[in-house]
């Protein structure tokens, strides 16, 4: 992204921030700002008015839900997490197996994306992890196309990356095979194959890609997708995937364009996983994408982690302040019983809730704690066992139900039977007032 695009962003973060209060008008304000950030960088206006339709809605839920959290942290919070979802969701990764020789990479685009550079940094990046790697060429079209590549290839300072070049210029079926062949001989791990650059409307050269593909069955296609497309990126991936198998998209020229953004969110809209992101013209400008890390750094927030937690923690202490009001009314379940004890156990505390629970009291030692977490593991497995109505309503659980239950869970009935016999004596406890600051001592 560029500088620019960068410096807009920073600057709507700066203003969520340092605004005294954020109400619905501030926030459609916003809103407009975040549009006009994200079509200048050349997204889709479909998929731009989509995202702020569903952050404001968002925003408006989830503050009905929670009024604890601070509305600034929770504007960012959503914000980001629904940049994150245009811009890729989950990373995903180039996964490489050892157990086939030569793995076959294919790397597919348009003339001029930066594709035989791009196959030089991946071919750098994998064999500082390691891999023993190949490179041929297959651009038969383009003048110097195959010495740009080795002499690409042979800039790298490592053993490990090879350069294979089959002396068959005129024909791409007998050059591939003969470097698959050449390939296996030199016992390669990773075969990078560039290509001919292409275009939709080239029907030949679309043809000899079809017939690449099917000579070869490459293991991992990559599609290689200039930054400067921006939003057309969408009917090249979509076009091009028409004729061969799509894996990964690894965009170029990243750091020279505002459209990087749209060029993103356009293949991924097109059913394309970006794996990698060009950052410059250096062998080593060469990054994994990770959409999570790039909203937060594109939105400069540091300390972002920090942020997401507290805001959950925030609305997990409502959860629980709604929680303690059915407690102490006696309107408590299994579900309840169980979650709660697993969290509090989870934070070192079960000793502190244990201690409060009639029967245990001050007699509770060390011994009879780890007992409990032993028995907590296996009510926890006889309640999947259960129905929902025996979840809400455990004094349905005897006989046949009973019986169901263990079977199903593989936890004996005697157990079963102490966790609905600890679920009354917890019920009568919390409709006891003497036990009210107990429980706000617990679910604090």
């Amino acid at each position: 992204m560029s500088e620019q695009i960068q410096e807009r962003f920073r600057k709507l973060m700066d203003r969520i921030r340092g605004a005294p209060y954020i109400d619905e008008k501030e926030l459609d304000n916003l809103l407009r700002e975040l549009q006009k950030i994200l079509l200048q960088s050349d997204v889709n206006v479909k998929v731009v008015f989509d995202l702020t339709n569903r952050i404001r809605e968002r925003i408006k839920e989830e503050r009905r839900l929670s009024t604890r959290v601070p509305l600034k942290d929770l504007v960012i919070k959503v914000l980001y997490e629904e940049l994150v979802k245009i811009l890729g969701g989950e990373q995903t990764q180039l996964h490489i197996s050892r157990d086939k020789k030569p793995f076959n990479i294919l790397f597919i685009g348009l003339e001029g994306s930066g594709k035989t550079t791009t196959v030089a940094k991946l071919a750098k990046l994998l064999s500082n992890k390691g891999y023993r790697v190949g490179v041929v060429s297959l651009d038969l079209y383009r003048p110097a196309a195959i010495d740009q590549l080795r002499q690409l290839i042979e800039s790298i300072d490592s053993e490990k990356v090879v350069f294979i070049d089959p002396d068959e210029y005129g024909d791409v079926g007998n050059r591939l095979r003969k470097a698959l062949d050449t390939a296996k001989y030199l016992d390669i791990d990773v075969l990078l194959i560039d290509t001919a650059g292409r275009h939709k409307n080239e029907e030949s050269l679309l043809e000899e890609l079809s017939e690449i593909n099917r000579l070869l069955n490459p293991d991992y296609t990559i599609l290689v997708i200039d930054a400067y497309m921006g939003q057309k990126a969408y009917d090249h991936s979509k076009h091009l995937s028409e004729r061969v198998r799509i894996d990964g998209i690894i965009i170029t020229k990243m750091d020279g364009t505002g459209k990087g953004g749209g060029a993103i969110s356009a293949a991924y809209a097109s059913g394309g996983k970006v794996i990698f992101l060009g950052m410059g013209e250096k062998l080593d400008d060469l990054e994994e994408y990770n959409p999570k890390s790039f909203v937060a750094r594109l939105l400069g927030l540091g300390d972002l982690e920090g942020l997401l937690k507290r805001v959950e923690r925030l609305a997990r202490q409502e959860d629980e302040a709604e929680l303690l009001k059915r407690l102490s009314k006696g309107r408590i379940t299994l579900i309840d019983v169980i979650n709660q004890l697993e969290q509090i156990e989870s934070m070192g505390g079960l000793y502190k809730v244990l201690s409060y629970l009639p029967g245990i009291g001050d007699k509770v030692k060390r011994e009879e704690i780890e007992e409990m977490e032993r028995k907590l593991k296996k009510w926890r497995v006889a309640v999947d066992s259960m129905t929902l109505e025996e979840k809400l309503d455990p004094t349905l659980i005897k006989g046949s139900r009973l019986t169901r239950i263990s079977r199903g869970s593989g936890v004996d009935e005697r157990t079963i039977k102490e966790l609905v016999k600890q679920y009354n004596l917890m019920r009568k406890a919390f409709r006891d007032r003497r036990h009210r600051r107990l429980l706000k001592d617990v679910f604090r």
